[in-house]
């Protein structure tokens, strides 16, 4: 039996005012997976995704990366997870989108000849390489995403988690976006996308786990749960609404 990436036992936070954030998850997810977490507003999708790398520490229960607590070990877990956050403005610090992405090279004392083949490989990757010189806040919003992405990259990490990757985009910033994301679970990337709106990915994902009230309700193939979506407050794809399979946004 192969061992998981991440291990999640009777995890559960209780937040500063009392309120239960998340409560008794138990989960694994194993190396090459695409999760889709879903679930309405409010439902512990973010609470749950930012224990991952120990942005939030739990009240009780326990959390392994790679068989390592991540309490313990907080400096290769975040090597090991990345996170994109909703607002990729909350990530950008540099002046330049070349900066911007050697940032966290950079605070590991990474040799300038290293650091240059890294970022040009990642920027190219992520077809952002003819914008290295430009000010990330004159980008569009699918390529600071993109930008974003590209920061995370240059780690290495195994995991890359996305909080709600498609907000406030329109569909060419979606179609890029997503095209990124799909290249990066091509190259190996376990991804985990924790999102309200399923449409883009839900052909792409290999699993999707339904989170209501701080718990896990469901995990199944994505398929086999998608009649089930409206009932959770997920809005269901087009097709499915006509009685048809769900297609893929991209080739």
């Amino acid at each position: 039996m192969r061992s998981p990436l991440i291990h999640i036992a009777e995890l559960t936070h209780t937040f500063d005012d009392g309120k239960t954030g998340i409560k008794e998850i138990n989960l694994d997810i194993f190396p090459g997976e695409f999760i889709i977490l879903a679930g309405r507003n409010g439902s512990g999708k973010t609470t749950l995704i930012r224990h991952l790398n120990g942005l939030l520490h739990p009240s009780s229960g326990r959390i392994r990366v790679n068989g390592k607590p991540v309490s313990s070990h907080l400096l290769e877990t975040r090597k090991t997870i990345g996170m994109v956050f909703q607002d990729p403005d909350t990530q950008i610090v540099a002046d330049t989108v070349f900066d911007e992405t050697a940032f966290g090279l950079e605070n590991l004392k990474t040799d300038r000849n290293t650091l240059d083949r890294i970022v040009t490989q990642v920027l190219t990757r992520l077809d952002l390489i003819h914008l290295k010189d430009r000010n990330p806040a004159t980008l569009s919003g699918g390529e600071k995403r993109r930008l974003a992405i590209a920061g995370i990259l240059v780690m290495e990490p195994a995991v890359i988690v996305f909080d709600e990757p498609f907000s406030n985009l329109d569909y060419p910033g979606t179609l890029s976006v997503l095209a990124a994301i799909k290249n990066l679970h091509r190259s190996g990337q376990t991804i985990i996308i924790a999102a309200h709106d399923v449409e883009p990915i839900i052909c792409e994902a290999t699993r999707m786990i339904i989170m209501t009230d701080g718990q896990i309700s469901l995990d199944d193939s994505p398929m086999a749960i998608l009649c089930r979506l409206e009932s959770f407050g997920i809005k269901a794809p087009c097709a499915v609404k006509m009685g048809k399979p769900p297609q893929p946004w991209l080739d």
